[in-house]
């Protein structure tokens, strides 16, 4: 099903300030489809685009002693037995962060470290949800004042719309 909405993606990106390329950590598949499905959908991202790339599901995982976090709700962690094993490392993310570098022909030196970029999550509890978000926004905020100040959005604004005056057609005119 996913197949026939891919070609919409690239208008998703159009212009982006911020992009967040999510997979599972407990599954390699997802982390090596963000590659190759999802990347070249980034070429329509502002040039000055910050990349996220966000592992979800950590709640899933047999690493059940998550460290405490203030942007999580504590919950009760549940048994390790029903848990699975972490198939996507920390860096297998920072890896892909610096091949979208690669891609987008990005020095290391001019973004954000990729350290800073890759973050584990998990949607189900909360837990680093709102760190990510956080983060993100703080990077955001400054590109998009810069992009405002340095010229004309790249949208049309349809409510500075003028109707063409009618003129008589025909050969009277």
């Amino acid at each position: 099903g996913r197949e026939q909405f891919h070609g919409l993606g690239s208008m998703y990106c159009r212009g982006a300030a911020a992009v967040i390329l999510t997979y599972d950590v407990n599954s390699l598949q997802s982390l090596t489809e963000l590659e190759e499905r999802f990347l070249a959908l980034t070429d329509s991202a502002s040039a000055d685009c910050i990349f996220a790339i966000v592992g979800n599901k950590v709640d899933l995982t047999d690493e059940c002693a998550l460290p405490p976090d203030e942007n999580r709700p504590e919950k009760p962690v549940a048994s390790c037995g029903s848990k699975v094993r972490k198939q996507v490392r920390t860096e297998d993310a920072i890896a892909l962060y610096k091949k979208i570098l690669k891609y987008k022909m990005l020095d290391e030196k001019d973004v954000p470290a990729a350290e800073k970029m890759c973050f584990e999550t998990s949607a189900k509890t909360g837990y680093k949800v709102d760190y990510l978000f956080e983060t993100v926004f703080e990077m955001v905020v400054p590109i998009i004042v810069r992009q405002k100040a340095e010229g004309p959005p790249q949208t049309v604004d349809i409510t500075d719309y003028k109707p063409a005056k009618r003129t008589k057609s025909g050969c009277c005119a």
